[in-house]
């Protein structure tokens, strides 16, 4: 075996551990990048000609195949915590407060932190909430009470 081969051998075998680091990192960067032109540079390299690089490729990519499979069933199990994936599941009921749980809000006073056209913030109690005018335009700083609670948006009036 010649010296430019086993560079080629090693050349693969960089860009395939790459690969492997690119699985368990979210997005496509550069080791995913490095590992492609490594891996075919490798390829080139350890090949004495067309069929031995085509058998080399080949068995280089059963080799990531594997890996990937190994991979998934490992982030896919409790074992490993997955940085791509979100380890709670939330459901429906939990996204969303629902528009008779915040009635106990009508009639508090605030003032509006940004201002409302007719969509904006507002501070009640120390709590910035989203909040709407009714079509009017308010300026921050201005004294609101919360009138009603309407399809879950909170509906303010401009205090006198």
């Amino acid at each position: 075996m010649e010296m430019i081969q086993i560079l080629g051998i090693v050349t693969i075998v960089i860009g395939v551990v790459l690969i492997g680091v690119e699985f368990y990192l979210p997005g496509f960067g550069v080791p995913g990048i490095a590992g492609i032109i490594c891996t075919s540079v490798g390829i080139f390299l350890a090949g004495r000609d067309a069929t031995e690089r085509i058998m080399i490729g080949l068995i280089t990519l059963a080799v990531i195949a594997v890996m990937l499979v190994i991979s998934i069933m490992l982030l896919n199990s409790k074992k490993v915590k997955s940085p791509i994936k979100l380890d709670t599941d939330l459901s429906g009921r939990d996204l969303f407060i629902e528009e008779k749980d915040m009635n106990y809000l009508v009639g508090k006073k605030g003032v509006a932190i940004t201002d409302l056209r007719p969509a904006g913030k507002g501070e009640f109690d120390g709590v910035r909430l989203d909040i709407f005018s009714e079509g009017n335009y308010i300026k921050r700083g201005k004294n609101l009470t919360i009138k009603e609670i309407r399809n879950n948006k909170i509906i303010v009036v401009e205090d006198d």
